[in-house]
């Protein structure tokens, strides 16, 4: 049986069974109502939990209209998901746009994520985009498990542009990405993580994830003391397990900082990065680390090409306890390059200034003041 709806300024019927709906800025066309049409992700949301409770016998397809999608009051979160396993509302529900400089889920001023999805499982996400504006919350939090896909994504945010949150007894998720660009710039405070895993495991192919920090960021404490920007471009901690193949992981920090990490892992957590490209720029001479291991996490990085710009100290590995798997082989030049890494996980061939003028490989060592043991004279570099 149909019912009306009262989500809508112009009255509608919404099929409590619809096996897709619409998410638009208006659900009027040509002055006539349209069916199985919200306005806001929370009349959407209400109705999805309270009513159409998709499942795997019955999913949901959601496509969104174009324009920004602001929600009521336009602060704070946007799209609340949250499933209810128990009660046999899972998630099984694709949410798909017209592109994702055309769909957008916006949220400006807001300092909560604009996005929330709890406990739920088999999400789709594709041409969309998501922005959060003026918060540190983070745009996208995930937390309960379950499996997502995001194709074709863009999310443009302060602070996190994905967060987990952990909950007890939960089972370790995937969380796929493809063609996706995740952009984080330094919020209120100094935190810049753009994909923060702490819990569950992603996979990205052919996506970009930027942290950016420019000279204009707000980062002072709120006393007048200024901070240095902090974080990485990929942060895994805890149980969270990222992998990134065939993409580009850039950090671009011009504030303040001891040195700023690209990835960076800590507690039990692993990165794995293959067939991708690490970019670290400071047009201010920042500090910059490319690969950041704390005490018991693992980095595996075969197969990954590293792009310092920047007049500050550049090390490509950062060792603090971890297990990390990054062997790197520098293009020849006269010297080798001016880098602090791990000891025996750099090469290079130098063709200056050498005991017999032929080219000599080299290998990074901590023993060595030059940080350079010349393998055919079996000394250090000077």
């Amino acid at each position: 049986m149909l019912a009306l709806s009262s989500f809508n300024s112009v009255y509608a019927v919404i099929n409590p069974t619809a096996a897709t709906v619409s998410l638009r800025m208006t659900c009027t066309e040509n002055g006539a109502a349209l069916n199985n049409c919200f306005t806001t992700p929370q009349s959407l949301t209400t109705w999805m939990a309270g009513t159409r409770r998709p499942n795997a016998a019955n999913p949901l397809r959601v496509e969104v209209g174009a324009g920004k999608i602001t929600g009521n009051g336009g602060k704070g979160v946007q799209l609340a998901v949250q499933c209810d396993p128990a009660n046999g509302y899972t998630g099984y529900t694709s949410f798909i746009g017209a592109g994702p400089a055309q769909s957008i889920i916006y949220a400006p001023n807001g300092i909560i994520a604009p996005v929330t999805i709890t406990s739920c499982t088999e999400m789709n996400f594709s041409e969309l985009g998501f922005v959060g504006a003026g918060g540190y919350g983070g745009t996208i939090v995930w937390s309960g498990g379950g499996n997502s896909s995001w194709n074709h994504v863009a999310i443009n945010t302060t602070g996190y542009a994905w967060r987990e949150e952990c909950e007890p007894g939960a089972i370790r998720g995937n969380h796929y990405w493809t063609a996706s660009r995740l952009t984080a710039i330094v919020a209120v405070t100094a935190q810049l993580e753009t994909y923060w895993s702490s819990c569950d495991e992603s996979w990205f192919f052919g996506s970009e994830i930027t942290a950016s920090s420019p000279t204009n960021a707000q980062i002072n404490s709120g006393n007048g003391v200024i901070l240095g920007a902090w974080g990485a471009a990929v942060f895994a901690n805890g149980n969270g397990i990222v992998h990134v193949y065939g993409s580009v992981i850039r950090a671009l920090i011009d504030t303040p900082t001891s040195g700023f990490p690209a990835v960076s892992t800590s507690d039990n957590a692993e990165v794995h990065i293959h067939g991708t490209g690490i970019d670290l720029i400071s047009t201010t001479g920042q500090n910059m680390i490319a690969i950041q291991a704390g005490a018991g996490s693992i980095v595996h990085a075969n197969e990954t090409a590293y792009n310092f710009v920047t007049t500050g100290t550049k090390t490509r590995i950062l060792n603090q306890g971890g297990h990390v798997h990054a062997p790197y082989f520098w293009q020849n030049h006269p010297e080798a390059p001016v880098i602090l890494s791990d000891n025996g996980a750099d090469m290079s061939v130098v063709t200056a200034n050498t005991s017999d003028g032929q080219p000599h490989m080299v290998i990074y060592s901590s023993a060595c003041a030059s940080h350079w043991y010349d393998t055919v004279d079996r000394v250090c570099r000077q």
